[in-house]
């Protein structure tokens, strides 16, 4: 997983102080920003953002005031066709499923683009069938935090003027091969009672490592069962919420996209 920042101000000013590792800056519009990003941190990955449909850049901005959702798929064949691969689409996490149609509408599929979704929680996540609206499979980027969204912005990004993504190992460039599955522990995870155990903590650690909203504590509780509950829906699996086998090997298996 990796941080991607953006803002519409001077990059250089808002982001003094921080560990860059890569960025999302305008390429056109009123805050035009992605030449300074591109000089003031020339040795990070820049998406160049396009918010007025001009056909420029690897991402594409829709939502209200700038390109319309439902130009959302013939914006990205037209940046496929000049040879970027895997564009970005940027959207509010409640625009799933219009996206997706639009994306359908202009013969592409969910594996053409790279989806960047806008989901304020306050929490480091990749959004998926846990966050609702129609999610399937799991974002490549969802934009967590932001200075337009009150108390979402933890210490040290507070008070910046900037937005904050967590973003898959492949954003960027191919993904490394997916580590195998550990050895099945041999007893399922289940509740009530709620189970702990060394095993519950390296799925509960996985889970989080694909963006699930999990907590990370050792416990086999409520809270984790529901997660295994939603993750199971999303995989076809047998929805019991038990961690067996089939469960446990499917957590380390590749996301779908």
């Amino acid at each position: 997983m990796g941080t991607m920042f953006d803002t519409t101000d001077d990059p250089r000013r808002t982001f003094a102080g921080l560990t860059v590792e890569a960025l999302a800056a305008y390429g056109n519009g009123r805050y035009a920003n992605y030449r300074a990003a591109k000089v003031e941190f020339p040795h990070v990955p820049v998406l160049e953002i396009d918010v007025l449909g001009q056909g420029i850049g690897d991402a594409g901005d829709f939502e209200a005031g700038d390109m319309p959702y439902s130009e959302a798929g013939s914006w990205a064949k037209g940046r496929i066709d000049a040879g970027v691969k895997r564009p970005v689409v940027y959207f509010s996490v409640s625009r799933w499923q219009a996206i997706m149609r639009s994306l359908g509408v202009a013969g592409l599929v969910r594996s053409d683009v790279r989806t960047w979704t806008a989901h304020y929680t306050g929490k480091p996540h990749l959004c998926s069938s846990a966050c609702g609206f129609g999610v399937t499979g799991v974002a490549d980027a969802t934009q967590w935090g932001s200075s337009d969204a009150p108390d979402t912005l933890p210490h040290p990004f507070a008070g910046r003027n900037m937005d904050v993504s967590m973003t898959n190992a492949r954003f960027f460039g191919e993904q490394p091969t997916p580590a195998p599955a550990p050895p099945f522990p041999g007893r399922d995870l289940h509740q009530p009672p709620a189970m702990s155990g060394e095993d519950v903590r390296m799925w509960q650690a996985q889970m989080a490592h694909r963006g699930w909203p999990i907590a990370v504590d050792g416990v086999y509780g409520p809270e984790s069962e529901r997660i295994c509950r939603q993750f199971q829906a999303e995989k076809s699996l047998v929805v019991d919420g038990v961690v067996g086998e089939k469960t446990w090997h499917a957590t380390w298996a590749a996301p779908v996209t």
